[in-house]
């Protein structure tokens, strides 16, 4: 019996359709991701106090350089481990290997009280291992995209964000777990043991254990992506992508890694100054604060991926969170009519250092202390933990979802990493800026440049509203439809 070319590429498709995402890789994908988050987000409140101990000349400049490294290394990664899945459709080896560089960069971490000389040069190198391992986000990720059928994607992106965002909201706490052991902490085995190196230790451990369970359980199976074997059918066409939906798309990536990294940058110098909490109770309190915020996103997340709100508009999910982060920054602005202005650190007996360990407050060397005045902490805390808790995974989750979904059933390991590349760019240079910026104006022009990249971002999804959305694959009948090897219709 003769079957035609046609029907042939009609059963093609119908089983494409058909296909069942596999959701016991992905689920181990998750839980690698928040391992991830863990890693990330352990050193948010911690990471200044520590370096001030090991470098008495330590400042707010050049520890951006050292968060910015972090980012430098992930913007690397993003392109190495991208182009890596995409020319052998692997998962598990790039995503072993950056975790292996991020067990490295950890380690190094943990030993640099041990050291004698160059900490703060070392810490940048041990933050760049660490941020170039990072770049198993962008291949898990895309793992999440091209293994999801197209029922379920929506569902399978927004958990791979807030599988992130969970260890994000978990690493604070552990961090604040280790504060009673101290900066003094014990020595043993020649290593010291504080709240500043066990937790780089405990991390080394979940490295490892991310590679054995990839190793060993991980199995891929790519469900949402149509065959070079199927493509190769003249019948069986995927169109070309929207390319100015995907600008959106990585420029609200852009916006929202920036804005996440400035309060990753600026948090504890901004409740030591503002608040005058020392570098113990910035970290604490800090942690306390990040972990709630953080479980608000991962209650909004399981909202998107498993209640009728998921199945809501992505587009209307992302012009409300884009309204948060404009009501955020707007809040948070430093008014004429806040108290004000802010209180120098107070100095201890007869000397003239201004030790943070000891009392918070302002720098004497920052003028803009002696007029800038103190946004209420009723008002932050309320900002950092409900309009955070809702601003972030509305744009996250929908739009992790929205770019995969405008690029279709293809391979999307090197624009998964471009996107990705994205983010890795606003980390690697908002801290740079935002730390010297901190540094001459306080924290009144880094909150105005945040706003305004707000406001363009509604203007961006306003403007591109109708093109933002999913890729058709059967386009309306007649319409000329561009794809890579010309224009094909629909008949």
């Amino acid at each position: 019996m003769k079957v035609s070319a046609e029907k042939a590429s009609k059963n093609t498709l119908e089983e494409f359709e058909k296909r069942r995402t596999p959701w016991k890789s992905i689920w181990l994908s998750y839980l690698i991701q928040t391992l991830t988050g863990i890693q990330f987000s352990i050193f948010f409140t911690s990471m200044w106090p520590y370096f001030t101990t090991l470098d008495e000349d330590a400042d707010l400049h050049f520890f951006g350089w050292i968060t910015a490294a972090y980012s430098l290394g992930q913007i690397i990664a993003s392109w190495v481990f991208g182009f890596w899945n995409q020319k052998t459709m692997s998962t598990t080896q790039p995503a072993c290997c950056g975790l292996a560089f991020m067990a490295l960069g950890n380690i190094l971490y943990a030993i640099l009280p041990q050291l004698p000389i160059h900490h703060k040069w070392l810490m940048l190198f041990a933050r760049l291992l660490v941020g170039f391992g990072s770049g198993n986000l962008t291949v898990l990720r895309t793992y999440c995209a091209m293994a999801s059928v197209q029922k379920d994607r929506a569902k399978a992106m927004s958990l791979a964000v807030g599988s992130f965002v969970l260890g994000l909201s978990i690493g604070p706490a552990i961090q604040s777990i280790f504060t009673p052991i101290g900066k003094e902490g014990f020595v043993a085995l020649s290593l010291l043991f504080n709240m500043y190196t066990v937790p780089a230790m405990l991390m080394v451990f979940v490295s490892l254990l991310s590679i054995v369970l990839l190793v060993f359980l991980f199995e891929e199976n790519y469900a949402g992506v149509i065959s070079d074997t199927d493509k190769a059918d003249p019948f069986i066409v995927v169109p070309k992508y929207d390319r100015m939906a995907a600008i959106t798309c990585i420029y609200l990536w852009f916006m929202l890694q920036s804005i996440a990294t400035n309060v990753e940058v600026t948090m504890t110098p901004f409740a030591i100054a503002l608040y005058n909490w020392n570098n113990e109770t910035a970290v604490l309190y800090n942690g306390i604060l990040q972990c709630i915020g953080c479980s608000i996103d991962i209650m909004n997340y399981l909202l998107i991926s498993y209640t009728r709100i998921g199945r809501l508009d992505k587009r209307k999910m992302m012009l409300f969170s884009l309204s948060c982060f404009i009501f955020y920054h707007v809040f948070t602005l430093p008014w004429p009519f806040f108290d004000g202005p802010l209180d120098y650190i107070e100095l201890g007996g007869n000397t003239s250092t201004e030790d943070t360990s000891i009392s918070g407050g302002c720098f004497r060397r920052y003028q803009w202390c002696a007029y800038t005045t103190r946004v209420p902490l009723p008002i932050y805390i309320f900002c950092f933990v409900f309009i955070f808790g809702f601003a972030f995974p509305y744009l996250a989750g929908p739009l992790g979802t929205v770019f995969s979904e405008i690029l279709g059933p293809r391979k999307q390991g090197m624009m998964q990493g471009i996107f990705e590349f994205g983010g890795c760019v606003a980390r690697c240079v908002a801290p740079i800026i935002l730390t010297a910026l901190f540094e001459k104006s306080g924290y009144l022009w880094p909150t105005v440049i945040h706003l305004g990249m707000s406001f363009f971002g509604l203007a961006l999804l306003i403007v591109f509203y109708r093109r933002i959305v999913p890729l058709k694959l059967k386009p309306k009948v007649g319409v000329p439809t561009p794809y890579k090897s010309g224009t094909f219709y629909h008949l």
